[in-house]
Parts: C-alpha cells; structure tokens; sequence
C-alpha cells in the first residue's frame, strides 16, 4: 500500500455555501466556471464541481438538510481536502489496520464519476480528509 497523501494527488478542496445562490457568487467573484454538479443523497446536498484550475479543483458543497447545513455556524468554509486514491476499498482497509474509521463502512456514489468516503476528523485533529476513487461511466 502506498504511503498515504504522500503519494496520491489533491483531487479537490471542498468548500460549503450555505445556498446555490451564495454558491453561484463565490464562483462569480472568484472567476470559476462550473464543470458538473450532482446530488449525494445519503449526505443530502449538492456538489458543484468547478473546472479545474492547474490541475486543482473547487467543489461547492450545498445542503438542502442535515449536520452540512450547520456547519461552521451555517455561514460554510472550508470543509475537505479530497485525494485521489487507487482503491478505496483498500484505502479503507488501510485506515482500518491504522485503528481509524471512515465516515461509512461502504463506498459512497458521489457527485461525478467517482466513488469515496471520508475519513473520521477524529483521526487528523479535525482536518477533514475524503477519499475519492474516478470510475468509468
């Protein structure tokens, strides 16, 4: 097993907008174009993935309910640094030889091509880490 975040490449940064409309400004006074957006239900939001800038990538991260709604006070922020791995399953497996959790104990679909989870912030002293693995559709 590789190393890990030493040896997988930055997928995204996720950021939390407390609507769409605050969401459509952000990318506005940023200068980003949206790429794709979709719907993650068992987190109960929208995800709106800019076009990648330099190889890196925005994703906007809209609730409509949940704990995602609260976060930061309501008013959003940063909230992830996703990596891309090979296997999430054995990403995963890995975490759990290391003693930490993921979020899920499965796979979730997320908002593109990609399946992922997220690691227990627990484990990184509140750093929320997710980890994505691209398919093809």
């Amino acid at each position: 097993m590789k190393e890990m975040f030493r040896d997988y490449r930055l997928h995204h940064v996720g950021v939390i907008a407390p609507d769409m409309e605050s969401a459509d400004a952000f990318m506005a006074l940023m200068g980003l174009e949206e790429d794709y957006r979709g719907y993650v239900d068992p987190w109960s939001c929208w995800c709106v993935f800019t076009k990648a800038r330099d190889g890196a990538t925005i994703e906007l991260v809209v609730a409509d309910s949940g704990p995602l709604t609260r976060f930061n006070k309501g008013v959003g922020g940063v909230h992830h640094f996703a990596f891309e791995v090979e296997s999430l399953t054995a990403t995963m497996e890995w975490c759990a030889e290391k003693g930490m959790k993921c979020v899920s104990p499965e796979p979730v679909k997320g908002a593109g091509n990609f399946w992922c989870n997220f690691l227990n912030p627990v484990y990184t002293r509140g750093v929320q880490i997710e980890f994505v693995e691209p398919f093809q559709p």
